[in-house]
């Protein structure tokens, strides 16, 4: 029971900075779109038709895994906060060899948290999953404007690559768990 506050402790801080990054990247379109409209009038229309082309094309384009460029874009910043938030998470524990936040197919955003040592614990998916619910919440939401399908695949494994649990939480299932609650 201990071990799956721990895990679902630290998993809260992870899906966090991910959150956090969304925000940074649509603070950094906002800034960008603002120094843009101290040009002149006619440099004004042109960059706005520029941008707005330019908007268009991202929004087309497809990642490798067939998500869209913005989508993944939101997990390479993502990425780019992982050796603070191992930092964080890790403290004077070194608990994590590796944390990894990757692009999956389908609108997936996976969390991996791979342990420096091996834990010999049984995790109880399902009691886990209801625990990540209401925080991964969030960030599911956040996400949406962006790919109104995503989902959240959070894995735990030993450092010989044995899994420990994946968790899998979709708008269907915070749905579900809302519905059970206001029973």
């Amino acid at each position: 029971m201990k071990n799956k506050f721990f895990i679902a402790f630290l998993s809260v801080f992870f899906l966090f900075g991910l959150t956090a990054c969304s925000n940074d990247k649509a603070k950094d379109t906002a800034s960008s779109s603002s120094s843009s409209s101290t040009s002149s009038s006619s440099a004004k229309s042109l960059s706005s038709k520029a941008s707005s082309t330019s908007k268009n094309s991202l929004s087309r384009a497809r990642s490798t895994k067939g998500n869209s460029a913005d989508f993944a874009l939101m997990i390479k910043t993502a990425q780019s906060q992982i050796p603070a938030l191992k930092a964080q998470l890790n403290g004077e524990n070194d608990t994590f060899k590796d944390i990894a936040i990757d692009e999956g197919e389908d609108s997936t955003i996976i969390y991996n948290y791979t342990f420096s040592q091996p834990q010999n614990i049984n995790l109880d998916n399902e009691a886990l999953k209801q625990v990540l619910i209401p925080e991964v919440e969030p960030l599911l939401n956040r996400a949406k404007a962006i790919a109104p399908d995503v989902k959240v695949l959070v894995k735990y494994d030993n450092p010989d690559g044995s899994n420990l649990a994946t968790i899998s939480v979709t708008q269907a299932d915070i749905e579900a768990a809302k519905a059970t609650t206001q029973e």
